[in-house]
């Protein structure tokens, strides 16, 4: 099975009732897109829902999707697990094969964080990266004093402190596991001579984070951005890397070349669908 038009997207937060949005018109925003496009495959590059609602929402984008092929990465909302019993999910992994693996097998759906969507001569390799505060901003003050790195590991503004468990004191162990196991995906696909797109829910090089620097506390979100070792892993396979994106950050990064590869950030939002389309035939990049 051949592809020549994919679909990416990003950050479709079926999980925002607490912000006063509803996620159904996110999911008709999405369908619409999917329809009135049609792509061959669609990708969507994490923080699609929560883990209490993972079984409900996977089946929500099935359905917008139809039956063409999908494939998902997680986000950093999809490990939000919280207060919920049971499990130790300190391990991101945990969460993987607790929540999201099940659902994705009942509904056809490759789960990138496990393994690549192979499609004909194409392979798309991704996975949600967490981040390892190696792209935050260098020598960055803030009221007069440097930020160290305990003020990043207080979680200053950063919710995933709160959410994902052991999320400072394991964040080293996950980022380096979530860099290894794209570096072996990477390198699967490379074997097999495919035509490699990347969908990663964070930033793997700072250009794409888009944060603009303000002087205020939102400076200390670049160091939540992206995992730099995931970046370091990509940058020594660029050459077999075709096209690359991401999104977790809600800006958009148009795109541009990096490390020879042509990279974006899709900027989706809270209750704001954006997407790309991929044409393989032209190698050309289409918003939407």
């Amino acid at each position: 099975m051949n592809v020549s038009k994919i679909l990416f997207t990003a950050d479709l937060h079926l999980n925002i009732d607490a912000r006063s949005i509803d996620g159904r018109r996110i999911l008709e925003l999405f369908a619409e897109a999917v329809k009135r496009d049609n792509p061959d495959a669609v990708v969507v590059a994490g923080d699609l829902s929560t883990p209490s609602k993972a079984s409900d929402h996977i089946a929500l984008i099935r359905k917008a999707v139809g039956d063409r092929p999908l494939a998902v990465a997680l986000g950093n909302h999809d490990f939000w697990t919280g207060n919920i019993s049971g499990k130790d999910f300190h391990l991101l992994e945990n969460t993987i094969s607790a929540f999201w693996e099940t659902p994705c097998r009942e509904n056809g759906i490759t789960l990138l964080d496990l393994e690549n969507a192979d499609w004909g001569e194409t392979t798309i390799v991704g996975g949600y990266g967490h981040f390892d505060l190696g792209l935050a901003w260098p020598n960055l003050q803030l009221d007069g004093k440097p930020v160290t790195w305990e003020d990043y590991l207080a979680g200053k503004g950063w919710n995933d402190f709160r959410f994902i468990p052991g999320c400072a004191e394991f964040l080293e162990v996950n980022a380096r596991a979530q860099a290894d196991g794209i570096a072996e995906r990477l390198d699967q696909a490379i074997d097999a001579k495919k035509r490699i797109m990347m969908a990663l829910h964070t930033c793997p090089w700072p250009q794409l984070n888009g944060h603009p620097q303000s002087g205020s506390y939102r400076d200390l979100f670049t160091g939540y951005s992206g995992n730099s070792l995931v970046g370091k892993e990509i940058e020594k396979r660029s050459a077999y890397v075709e096209f690359l994106m991401c999104g977790h950050t809600h800006y958009r990064v148009k795109e541009q070349r990096l490390h020879g590869i042509p990279s974006l950030n899709v900027g989706a939002d809270y209750g704001i669908f954006r997407a790309v389309i991929y044409d393989l035939e032209t190698r050309e990049i289409r918003w939407i």
